[in-house]
């Protein structure tokens, strides 16, 4: 049949739904804002789930899902906790699970998995395309205008363009984007032979969180390659857009009352919150402050966290929402971008089953759309409740915290238990 895909956005979910689409030889156009591939370099790494893993497999074709392996750091198979001194809370995780092809934790830089999800999509892939708006056609279809006073026209208009999109705004005003009134302030660390030495092995098989006081935590991650790459070799633009060097990467997360001024941090450069980080972190390991203190300055940046609120059941129609577009959260779960490649890959499956005449075009949207909110709610109110309990300033949960942590991990059983659970 003849049935056409616009997608506005080609971010994470966008490309997945647009490389779904191609191997199941659905017509199919992204239209990207930014001006070239290269306007838009992400330079932090993306934790991409077994679950996560396998939506891309069957999107991707197997060449691209061969790169997305190849082109992925060490798997990321534990998981520890520590309080500010960096004693050891709890650890779970196997630091010896053997990887997988799919069903395995992958670690990728955001450079690397946007150069896979763009391969081969040349003449699909519209860029300085700025969307303003859809209108419904007396056909049934659909179409989108741009800044430039161009349109386009498909059966089907789906809003990938992130946390700003226009397309939620028009066909879901009411869904709200909200400031969670917390932060972040992040770094890449080059990972040689002086940063391994600060820190515990198990953060080499995995990520870490430091529990401190005052309302105040610390997330740690590596990226390690298959094989070692040389720090010395990174482009000159530094560590943030490097997607070759090794590099561990800290994240202070608090919120802006416990820092100082708002308009005055955002203004900052890397240097001077550097300087914060190390009074935000007055008394913590002073491990935790070398490594700091080892940052790349160009790769320091601070953002606030933002996530959106549940919405209700709406009308469906030909047009539909995927990724930060519609649930948007904050980073405490880990989960976001693995969201958005779920997303892609359940719309892709139900377009299939209607342009094979299964399922009207409505029906395929709608169960897309119940399914989608169900799960992807539930990842936001994790991150959030990830997010409350690290900004946490209350002393009597902080306690019961750690309390709790050390517990389960003198007791193998409830670890193991514990442990299965939160993997998941």
């Amino acid at each position: 049949m003849s049935f056409h895909v616009l997608i506005v956005g080609g971010g994470i979910g966008g490309l997945t739904l647009a490389q779904g689409l191609r191997k199941a030889s659905i017509s199919v156009t992204v239209y990207e804002r930014d001006r070239s591939k290269e306007d838009r370099l992400q330079g932090y790494r993306i934790h991409v789930s077994p679950k996560g893993c396998a939506a891309l497999h069957e999107c991707l074709p197997e060449e691209l899902y061969d790169r997305f392996v190849a082109t992925s750091g060490k798997p990321n198979t534990t998981l520890g906790f520590y309080d500010s001194a960096f004693s050891e809370l709890l650890t779970i995780g196997d630091p010896d699970a053997p990887e997988h092809y799919i069903d395995s934790f992958k670690s990728v830089s955001r450079i690397s998995l946007r150069e896979v999800l763009l391969s081969d999509l040349e003449g699909t892939v519209q860029y300085g395309k700025t969307f303003t708006h859809y209108e419904q056609r007396p056909d049934g279809g659909v179409r989108a205008h741009f800044d430039d006073g161009t349109h386009a026209d498909g059966d089907l208009l789906v809003g990938a363009e992130g946390v700003n999109s226009r397309v939620r705004k028009q066909l879901l005003p009411e869904a709200e984007r909200i400031d969670t009134g917390a932060l972040s302030v992040s770094a890449k660390v080059p990972l040689d032979d002086e940063t391994r030495k600060l820190l515990p092995r198990q953060l080499f098989a995995g990520s870490g969180f430091l529990f401190g006081p005052q309302g105040k935590a610390v997330f740690l991650a590596a990226h390690e390659f298959r094989t070692r790459s040389s720090v010395a070799q990174a482009p000159s633009g530094g560590l943030l857009l490097d997607n070759s060097a090794d590099y561990i990467m800290w994240n202070i997360v608090t919120t802006w009352d416990k820092l100082g001024d708002r308009e005055e941090l955002e203004r900052m450069d890397g240097a001077e919150l550097q300087q914060v980080a190390f009074q935000a972190l007055k008394g913590w390991s002073p491990q935790l402050h070398k490594l700091i203190a080892r940052s790349d300055l160009g790769s320091v940046s601070i953002f606030p966290l933002k996530t959106s609120t549940p919405v209700e059941p709406w009308q469906t129609t030909n047009v539909t929402l995927i990724g930060d577009a519609i649930h948007n959260m904050p980073p405490t779960a880990g989960v976001g971008a693995n969201t958005a490649i779920l997303d892609a890959r359940l719309l892709c499956v139900n377009l299939i089953d209607h342009v094979k005449g299964r399922r009207t075009l409505l029906d395929a949207v709608h169960a897309y759309e119940v399914e989608m909110v169900d799960y992807a709610f539930k990842a936001v109110a994790l991150a959030m409740r990830n997010l409350k309990m690290g900004v946490s300033a209350s002393p009597v949960q902080r306690l019961f915290t750690k309390t709790l942590f050390r517990f389960f991990n003198a007791v193998p059983p409830l670890k193991k238990q514990m442990s299965a659970s939160m993997m998941k």
